[in-house]
């Protein structure tokens, strides 16, 4: 038995010395080998490197992936910035655009109001009337800033209408495009005589205009100054359409009016009409009876 454990001492310890030179062989061969790549590297580069390629390929592909996702998510982030900064530029660029027509407008109103001789107050419409019947706006001036029924209401377009109803700080204007809306006028041309009565919509017409008068297309329609709500001479608006055909003492005209009543922004109230001067006779008469 003891022999039995001394052989297999010493065959173990053979091998391990047998071992130890093999390996102190390969050692050697490889230490003299000077070029080309022992067998076990190329048998080891010929396995691994297709797994290599492939794992190395993979990566690129999700690292590519990823790049483009996060490529794309910066870009829609940067989309949405880019978005909202061009709609708050497009908010600013309206606001200046409102506040240069607002300039304009306001400037065209203060040019007027320096060129005319009337008393006049300054209104914005703030309101207009909903239904298809009826055609009026509501303006921010009231009976504390003296407006009354009756005045009219102009811009320097020409004539808008007349207040119809007031309140404390509010005011209704009828429009002369309203049926119920009568205006005394002339036509400038040949001083022809009749009413401009509304026929909604933006028309109006000559009503009570003679057969005999001579009036065209084109023609200027102005106030006559009769009725005391309108001074003389203020613009109405044109003739557009002229018609003598069929029987009666009057011819028919359709006017438009030289205000587009949908576009009312700002407005002038006519506190007190521009009398015209007495004629030379009556003032020679009042002279003499202050001498006397």
């Amino acid at each position: 038995m003891r022999d039995f454990f001394l052989f297999r001492r010493s065959y173990l310890l053979i091998f391990v010395i047998l071992l130890l030179m093999f390996a102190l062989v390969l050692m050697s061969l490889r230490a003299k080998q000077r070029k080309g790549v022992e067998f076990f590297d190329v048998l080891f580069m010929e396995i691994c490197s297709p797994l290599e390629k492939a794992s190395t390929l993979v990566i690129k592909t999700v690292q590519k992936a990823f790049q483009e996702h996060v490529f794309l998510v910066n870009v829609e982030k940067e989309n949405r910035v880019l978005k909202q900064k061009v709609t708050e530029l497009q908010e600013e660029n309206r606001g200046m655009t409102e506040v240069k027509l607002a300039n304009e407008r306001l400037k065209r109103l203060l040019q007027f109001r320096e060129e005319t001789p009337l008393s006049m107050i300054g209104a914005e419409v703030i309101g207009q009337d909903p239904s298809s019947w009826f055609k009026s706006v509501t303006v921010d001036k009231g009976e504390r800033d003296g407006v009354k029924k009756g005045m009219a209401v102009i811009c320097p377009a020409g004539v808008i209408g007349q207040i119809i109803k007031t309140a404390p700080d509010y005011a209704t204007v009828l429009l002369i495009t309203d049926y119920n809306s009568a205006v005394d006028s002339i036509v400038q041309r040949t001083r022809a005589k009749a009413i401009v009565e509304g026929k909604g919509e933006n028309r109006c017409q000559l009503k009570y205009l003679l057969r005999t008068e001579e009036v065209a297309v084109g023609d200027a329609v102005v106030t006559s100054g009769l009725g005391g709500n309108f001074p003389k001479g203020l613009t109405v608006g044109e003739v557009k359409k002229v018609d003598k055909k069929g029987h009666g003492v009057f011819q028919y005209a359709e006017l438009s009016p030289s205000v587009d009543m949908t576009k009312l922004e700002e407005v002038f109230v006519i506190m007190e009409p521009l009398r015209s001067s007495p004629p030379q006779e009556e003032k020679v008469k009042k002279g003499k009876k202050n001498r006397k």
